[in-house]
């Protein structure tokens, strides 16, 4: 005959084979079993011991399991107090010892919840009996919120976070989990950029609250100023962390401050963290081309190749080196005018010869190179056409294969348009990208603004001025921090346009990315004379 094993009532996993209900064990073999189940550490591993009580339990060996759990000691960091109290409260409800289970439930609330993650089953039970039995406790709803979030029980996560944090306010850490999931599941900003004030006003000396914030606030639209504003208040938090001191230079960088944001790059040697693969780096080749192209402009021509070669050339400091598939094509092009500034010719000068004629040899080897460059390496993945393909096509120009040049140009303009049209998907093989760490990305309107970038490059490399500058307003108000875009505005039209493509910018664009003469009165024909006729004799 088999025998039927009894379940533990509020269990909610089915009985497991194990020699421990096999045979009635007394109290006294409680400790003999953790000793055979960690050698040599019989009063450590406070998550095995957890493990023994529920099989136990399982078992209705109700005194066995509140041993194993007397003379539990939780080891630093484990999370395991506040579960060890909770675990007997329960166990005492179900051997009836009133005062044992208020005593227990009592000194759950005044052991460290750090590190508290619950997440067996049987813990859903235990902690539903602790909110039952305490209503006032602000943990119990906070830690089985956490459990059921994992779980994918947003909706039931999200009413037990919203009953803590109105028996403990200040508890950060609910709040925080209420902002993601007001902005992930409800699909509400506003709550979720309300929660997350809340979270940085209870614990205000958090350095990662105070970078989620400004995360959430960027995926909201708030304008970089302010922002820039903010991090500056918290100047000791933001240098306690990689994330957002790289944060800080990606704005410093966007309001027109590049020189401060070297200072920081330099002084700093970064760490590499999950999700912030090539920030650094980004950071650092933005820096040195903002101020590689403020000292070409002031003719400052050594200046401006050595911010240039350092852009190309990172240091060790940042922690990073580049993709071996990633395009530069930008510091190519830029070392090329600054290279053919130094030999004496102002860069893109207004001749009607190909600028390589007036170039010296080294700026044409890096227009060559920037020419040269087929795709680019961008969010862990092999595309054909990207940011840096405008710059490719620039310095075709610069060669003066204008033919090339323009055809690689429409060519980025049709793949923009098909962009556009095209449903985002994620590359399989796709990791780390920083915009779906925390916060759910809206992936076709990431895309959007990535094609009206594209399209918004292409019609200024084909001379059509007015209708980019259109387009890149129009990527910024979509998205106030989009680098590239404000990088593109503050340059001044000869410096990306050729001298032969100017005349173009007075021209309306055609869907197909050529131009047709603006609509400007018709100027007269000049009329051929007229033939006089034959004078006749009166």
């Amino acid at each position: 005959m088999v025998s039927r094993q009894p379940r533990c009532p509020g269990s909610t996993r089915q009985p497991i084979a194990n020699p421990i209900r096999n045979a009635a064990i007394g109290a006294r073999d409680a400790l003999p079993i953790v000793r055979m189940t960690c050698p040599g550490t019989p009063t450590s591993q406070s998550q095995v011991r957890l493990d023994l009580a529920l099989d136990y339990a399982r078992a209705w060996f109700l005194g066995q399991a509140l041993d194993v759990l007397a003379d539990a000691a939780p080891e630093q960091y484990s999370g395991t107090a506040p579960l060890a109290s909770y675990y007997r409260a329960w166990l005492c409800h179900l051997t009836h010892d009133g005062s044992g289970e208020r005593r227990h439930l009592t000194a759950a609330v005044r052991v460290n919840p750090d590190y508290c993650f619950p997440a067996r089953l049987e813990e859903i039970a235990i902690l539903q009996h602790a909110i039952a039995t305490r209503p006032r406790d602000a943990r119990a709803p906070f830690f089985l919120g956490n459990l059921l979030y994992d779980r994918r029980r947003h909706d039931e996560a999200i009413v037990r976070w919203e009953h803590a944090v109105r028996l403990e306010p200040d508890n950060a850490v609910a709040w925080r989990n209420l902002g993601i999931a007001y902005f992930n599941i409800r699909h509400d900003p506003r709550r979720a950029r309300a929660a997350y004030d809340k979270a940085v006003g209870a614990n205000p000396g958090d350095a990662r609250l105070l970078f989620e914030r400004d995360h959430l606030w960027k995926r909201l639209g708030e304008s970089p100023a302010r922002r820039l504003g903010v991090l500056r208040k918290h100047a000791g938090l933001v240098a306690s962390r990689d994330d957002l001191s790289i944060e800080l230079c990606a704005l410093l960088n966007q309001t027109g401050q590049p020189k401060e944001a070297l200072d920081i790059l330099a002084a700093r040697r970064f760490q590499p963290w999950e999700g912030g693969e090539g920030q650094a780096l980004g950071q650092h080749v933005r820096t040195h081309l903002a101020l590689g192209k403020r000292a070409l402009r002031a003719h400052k021509k050594a200046a401006a190749i050595e911010h240039f070669t350092a852009a190309l050339n990172p240091p060790p400091n940042l922690g990073e080196a580049r993709h071996l598939l990633a395009n530069c094509s930008d510091i190519r092009y830029w070392l090329g005018c600054a290279h053919a500034q130094a030999n004496g010719r102002a860069a893109l000068a207004n001749t009607r010869r190909s600028p390589a004629v007036h170039a010296s040899e080294e700026a044409c080897r890096h227009w060559a190179i920037a020419a040269g460059f087929k795709g680019d390496f961008q969010e862990m993945s092999v595309r054909a056409f990207s940011e840096m393909t405008f710059y490719s096509a620039l310095a075709l120009r610069q060669l003066g294969r204008n033919s090339d040049a323009t055809k690689l140009l429409r060519d980025l303009l049709s793949h923009a348009r098909q962009l556009a049209r095209t449903p985002a998907t994620i590359d399989y093989f796709a990791t780390s990208l920083p915009t779906l760490l925390l916060f759910d990305d809206d992936l076709d309107a990431r895309q959007k603004t990535t094609a009206l970038f594209l399209e918004a490059q292409a019609r200024l490399g084909l001379g059509q001025q007015a209708a980019a500058r259109k387009l890149l307003n129009k990527v910024l108000r979509r998205d106030p921090n989009h680098a590239q875009a404000a990088d593109l505005l503050a340059l001044p039209a000869a410096s990306v346009i050729p001298p032969r493509s100017r005349k173009a910018s007075q021209q309306k664009p055609t869907p197909n990315g050529s131009s047709k003469a603006a609509s400007q009165p018709d100027r007269p024909r000049p009329q051929r004379p007229k033939r006089q006729g034959r004078v006749t004799r009166a």
